[in-house]
């Protein structure tokens, strides 16, 4: 293994010449207290980058072994490290007039705490994985200027962000405590015949953009009405007061701009922790927990979506459907089965994601439209026969239908942002107002088929395509030539939509044409957990981050090539 001393060298003798010199960096270098490697420079018009990792040993870095111990503790403090890591790069940026580069770039994370490849830990070292720009002149390189970057900067930033006697060690164990006890608050909500928690003082939204009725105020932080209250004992934070939502079908509902979407999006957020400071660092919802919302134009392979689609007068074959444009109904029913074939116990819905006939049918209107001229259901009618068949629990979120409130279990009326129990209000109004309604979906309802995907439809196309969009939304995938249009409302990451593009080429691996999708699925999420992230990539990267098992049937689900045995 070459010293950094050789590095210093080598780069002095590429001064003055054509930036293509760089790949000469390639290789091994020591630093005394770390090793430095060059796995590759790329070149484009923007900039010229060497793809880096350091690796300094666990003696070096002198971390305590609790700071590791556990799966949650591990996370936490790696999302930490790589916050500290980016934090120190940005602090010995090099900029100089008419120089192109000078950055130290690592994939930095959101606002959740994800398992992500830009930093590895194992029983011996850390290795942090990451960019450095490179500094040229008109496309000549800057010898002087690169000494600085990779020979001075790039030991600071490892001494500043990944030896423990050098960063915020309180700041640490906040990190790792307030992951551990997010995870040990989801571990009690299934004891606790709970699907989600929202601890006292959290804030849901910063910044409101407007006047709350409680002042002109930035932020709101919950208070738990007095029916709903629970209180959870966490490894850290002991007894935590706030809001439990019971299993079963809760209605959030209230007037506009008061926090009822808000409450709905930080649900779905809740599958993950968040960072200290955030406001949500206690809310927490279910591990499965899927978000429904209508995709009308998206494709649809071989799902049985007859439970919303029954009706015997049409010639479709809705135990078995399929289109390349799907409407509002069928790709909401779509979405709700193929979520229940993966596997989840909470479905997330916001009335204003779906369309009115999606919600219900009111008793008028099934008067003046007999069923044997409606082909679907709605979600008044399915909710209810999937919380009691199947023990699926939902949340949705509605302002214009109070047919939900005699099926519902729970009602929250949201006002300034504070929820408020008025269930039995919604109780006794159903009851006063009563106009009858008669049941427009079967009256049991099961989990849907394994379905088998072929093999075939993960082989990847290289052929040219007209499409030459790029996936700069974190909401499209790519595989081979084929764009993945997945508007899921549990992406948030560039990083994730990354590793899942890259994770079609593991299940095209792994699947023979006799697996279900399911099995597969577990198949990808099992090689994740054992080998980890690392798996999905020929080579090491540091720009994957970690996705759950529903992100990737969506993924699946939606290819245009998905062919169903």
């Amino acid at each position: 293994m070459k010293h950094k001393n050789d590095l210093h060298k080598l780069i002095i003798s590429l001064n003055g010449r054509n930036k293509k010199a760089f790949d000469e960096l390639s290789g091994d270098y020591n630093f005394d207290d770390f090793t430095l490697t060059i796995d590759q420079v790329s070149f484009d018009m923007s900039r010229d980058s060497a793809h880096m990792r350091a690796r300094i040993s666990l003696d070096n870095a002198k971390f305590p072994k609790d700071v590791f111990s556990t799966r949650s503790r591990e996370i936490a403090a790696r999302d930490f490290l790589i916050r500290s890591f980016d934090t120190m790069a940005k602090k010995v940026r090099i900029s100089v007039r008419n120089i192109n580069g000078g950055r130290i770039l690592i994939d930095s994370p959101s606002k959740e705490i994800l398992e992500t490849s830009a930093l590895v830990v194992n029983e011996q070292f850390i290795e942090v994985r990451f960019i450095a720009e490179l500094l040229t002149r008109k496309g000549i390189v800057d010898a002087s200027l690169n000494c600085k970057l990779l020979v001075e900067n790039i030991p600071k930033i490892i001494s500043g962000s990944l030896v423990f006697k050098n960063i915020d060690t309180e700041l640490l164990a906040d990190w790792i405590e307030t992951c551990e006890d997010a995870d040990a608050a989801r571990d009690q909500l299934a004891t606790r015949k709970l699907v989600a928690f929202i601890a006292d003082g959290s804030v849901l939204k910063r910044n409101l953009p407007y006047k709350t009725g409680l002042g002109d105020l930035k932020t709101v932080e919950f208070v738990s009405p007095e029916e709903l209250a629970v209180t959870l004992e966490l490894p850290n934070k002991g007894s935590i007061r706030g809001m439990g939502i019971p299993n079963g079908i809760t209605v959030i509902t209230g007037g506009r701009f008061n926090g009822k979407s808000t409450l709905l999006k930080t649900l779905e957020l809740g599958v993950y922790n968040h960072i200290p400071g955030d406001g949500r660092e206690l809310i927490v919802t279910v591990a499965d927990a899927v978000g429904i919302k209508a995709e009308p134009g998206r494709s649809i392979e071989k799902v049985n979506i007859s439970a919303l689609f029954g009706n015997p007068g049409f010639s479709v074959d809705y135990k078995s459907f399929s289109t390349k444009n799907a409407t509002a109904s069928e790709s909401l029913a779509a979405n709700i089965f193929e979520a229940l074939e993966v596997g989840t116990s909470l479905l997330l819905i916001d009335e204003d994601t779906v369309t009115a006939d999606c919600i219900g049918r009111d008793a008028r209107m099934q008067a003046l439209i007999p069923k044997e001229d409606e082909p679907s259901s709605s979600l008044r009618e399915i909710l209810p026969k999937l919380r009691d068949n199947l023990g699926i629990s939902a949340v949705i979120v509605t302002s214009g239908s109070g047919d939900f409130f005699d099926c519902a279990d729970t009602v929250i009326a949201m006002k300034h942002f504070q929820p408020y129990t008025v269930t039995a209000e919604a109780h006794r109004i159903a009851e006063e107002h009563s106009i009858k309604r008669y049941v427009e979906s079967p009256d049991i309802i099961t989990l849907p088929s394994n379905r088998l995907p072929l093999t075939l439809s993960f082989i990847v196309n290289t052929e040219e395509s007209p499409i030459r969009q790029q996936p700069r939304d974190k909401m499209i995938i790519r595989y081979g030539n084929e764009i993945i249009d997945v508007p899921l409302t549990q992406i948030v990451s560039f990083s994730q939509a990354r590793a899942l593009s890259r994770s079609l080429a593991l299940v095209h691996r792994l699947n023979d044409s006799s697996n279900s999708l399911r099995d597969v699925i577990e198949k990808v999420m099992k090689r994740i957990d054992v080998v980890g992230l690392d798996t999905l990539s020929s080579r090491l990267t540091g720009d994957l981050a970690m996705f759950r098992a529903h992100e990737l049937a969506a993924v699946i689900n939606r290819m245009e090539n998905l062919k169903i045995k």
